[in-house]
């Protein structure tokens, strides 16, 4: 891939961070925008997303701190549905009735956009947390087809395969579900804070500038989900054998 201005330059890849939280959407973050911007030049990640609680923010706020830094910076959002969390590029704002997976897909059509099961079975593969999984779904780790039938899964486009805040179990199963389906394959660091930023990443072979771009690339299944940037050694995340 030739030099594209920020990013993994010289790489095979190039490298986004899918799943970021700042202080400035997401009360739960200590993440300061000025410190993401800092933290992906630093790092020379291709882009990050922006993807705060429930709400979606201008970020011509930060353009010019982005532009200075030469860092690309896309927005998204993370919506809290009842049946868990769903990552969503393509909504210029949160709307009415999406709290309701099927009226997050509606809304998410309408205006040509893409959801994203996000950390799908976080606390579910492990029955000490069988108290917080709110759905009470049995999964069953030998099949990865089965889980494949859950409605999030079904109503999704991509499967965050890889979630830096889940269990290699949550994960590595997540991949299997994915694979079983043929859906793409993301991944996100989920940061709350500057130094997991890019500690997983999606890998695209080109490069990724505005939030259509990202979008048509992932339907068309053009990414993979990685790890190994901050250590200079990017690789795409396979099933364990």
């Amino acid at each position: 891939m030739s030099e594209t201005g920020s990013g993994h330059h010289n790489g095979a890849y190039f490298t986004i961070d899918l799943h970021v939280h700042t202080n400035r959407g997401s009360a739960d973050s200590n993440l300061a925008t000025r410190d993401l911007i800092e933290r992906a030049r630093a790092i020379q990640i291709g882009a990050v997303c922006v993807t705060e609680h429930d709400t979606v923010w201008d970020l011509k706020e930060i353009a010019p701190l982005a532009a200075e830094a030469g860092v690309t910076c896309i927005r998204g959002m993370e919506v809290t549905t009842e049946l868990g969390h769903v990552g969503v590029f393509g909504l210029n704002e949160y709307v009415g009735g999406i709290y309701k997976l099927a009226g997050l897909r509606k809304a998410v059509d309408a205006c040509g956009g893409i959801m994203i099961a996000n950390h799908p079975f976080r606390y579910k593969l492990d029955p000490r947390f069988a108290f917080i999984n709110e759905n009470h779904e049995p999964i069953d780790v030998e099949h990865p087809e089965r889980a494949a039938q859950l409605e999030i899964i079904r109503m999704c486009d991509a499967i965050e395969v890889l979630n830096a805040a889940c269990s290699e179990e949550e994960n590595q199963f997540a991949l299997k579900v994915a694979r079983s389906l043929g859906l793409a394959e993301v991944a996100g660091s989920d940061s709350h804070s500057a130094n997991s930023i890019g500690i997983v990443t999606t890998l695209f072979a080109e490069p990724i500038r505005t939030e259509r771009e990202l979008i048509d690339a992932i339907r068309a299944k053009q990414c993979r989900a990685g790890r190994g940037l901050l250590n200079g050694a990017v690789a795409p995340f396979e099933i364990a054998s």
